[in-house]
């Protein structure tokens, strides 16, 4: 791996470790704090729909004054935003605000977190489609999906150690480990060459036949994967009896590491190795994803959703670098700017709906939430059975059609 890669991955894996810590330490104390499911929903909501909005604009952005330049803006807002969020709840755990200015508070930090920690996907994806070819943009798209991974690996453990400090403590920690990444990267990292051109610009849209069907289908996995993981500690407590906070802690971290394990090894290992083609991986990964889920939703034990969410892990692993090589083959060189936001944004998005609809079906049913996202995952990977998805062997002759 390159300098510049590492530091990627380090900015990258600081951002994934951030996210765990939403469910692993803020989900649990959020009774806690006295908000109720749905403002925890929101709260989640509010963040991603500020990605919905600016990841796009920070794509198209860093394709004028530079990836490393947007890269360094996401990680320091990112710091920015989540020690306020730290902050607010402490203010929360010491009573110092009723629970209706309380959510305010935290909804204002969900929002600045929202809006500038959304320019590290694209600047990251950008600068890896202008550093690597059409034959190994799977392998380098599967680095920037790994990250997560791996800061969903580092992030309870890292949590679980530092939350005996103080409870948010890791969030503290967290954003401290933004602001040395956003060092390491203003001091350290290339510009790559970029592919620009200032005088047409370049106009991509969400509808645009080449790159739908892979922004639907981050669209669909996150909005089903955010609805089962913010239910989780619930489902944790009502399905396998576990009622005590720091129980409940410890079993979701166990999920997430599960997961997190799997789609590393797949990613750092598995995908390095063999370097897999989109469409393999796109016309494989739904169906995993479905199998999981239903498995998830009739578990009679901890070890059967352990393998669940190992089984998610395999899922994404799959999905996430088939579906940005897959959107990044589809388009020209200089719309790879604007192609890295739309990206970002697709999975935020889905991440808008996600919590919403986890909670409303959990109150009907709690097993719902698992088993209508598996209806939509075999929907999704039927259509790319139906979809001509690009592969680097036949880039040129798709360019020549668009």
């Amino acid at each position: 791996m390159s300098r510049d890669k590492a530091i990627l991955l380090f900015g990258l894996v600081t951002y994934g470790i951030g996210q765990s810590l939403l469910y692993v330490i803020f989900a649990p104390l959020s009774r806690d704090l006295g908000l109720t499911e749905w403002q925890f929903g929101a709260l989640i909501s509010s963040s991603n729909i500020a990605l919905v909005v600016f990841s796009p604009m920070w794509g198209r952005v860093s394709q004028s004054v530079g990836r490393k330049t947007v890269f360094i803006i996401g990680l320091i807002g990112y710091a920015a935003g989540y020690a306020l969020l730290a902050f607010g709840i402490q203010i929360g755990l010491w009573a110092w605000l009723a629970p209706v200015p309380l959510f305010f508070l935290l909804l204002g930090a969900r929002l600045v977190y929202g809006s500038l920690a959304s320019a590290i996907s694209p600047a990251a994806t950008a600068y890896i489609a202008d550093t690597t070819d059409e034959q190994n943009r799977s392998a380098g798209m599967a680095l920037i999906a790994a990250s997560g991974g791996i800061g969903t690996i580092i992030g309870p453990a890292f949590g679980g150690l530092l939350a005996r400090i103080g409870a948010v403590v890791p969030m503290y920690a967290a954003s401290a480990l933004a602001v040395i990444a956003a060092i390491f990267a203003a001091t350290k990292l290339t510009e790559p060459a970029r592919h620009v051109d200032t005088e047409a610009g370049v106009k991509l849209g969400i509808f645009d036949r080449r790159i739908f069907p892979y922004l639907l289908g981050w669209f669909v996995i996150f909005m089903v994967f955010t609805a089962v993981q913010v239910i989780t500690a619930y489902y944790i407590e009502d399905r396998f009896g576990v009622t005590d906070r720091g129980e409940v802690i410890t079993v979701a971290s166990i999920a997430l590491l599960s997961m997190a394990v799997m789609t590393l090894v797949v990613q750092i290992v598995v995908m390095q190795i063999w370097k897999l083609r989109p469409k393999v991986l796109l016309r494989t990964a739904y169906f995993v994803f479905a199998g999981t889920l239903w498995l998830f939703a009739f578990s009679d034990s901890l070890l059967f959703m352990y393998v669940s969410y190992a089984g998610m892990g395999l899922a994404f692993a799959l999905a996430a670098p088939g579906l940005n090589a897959a959107a990044s083959l589809a388009v020209e060189e200089r719309e790879q700017g604007a192609v890295a936001g739309l990206l970002s944004s697709a999975p935020a998005f889905g991440m808008v709906f996600g919590p919403f609809i986890g909670g409303v079906f959990y109150n009907v049913a709690p097993g719902l939430p698992m088993q209508g996202g598996a209806v939509l995952s075999i929907m999704v990977g039927v259509g790319f059975w139906f979809t001509r998805i690009p592969d680097p062997a036949d880039k040129p002759a798709l360019q020549t059609e668009a």
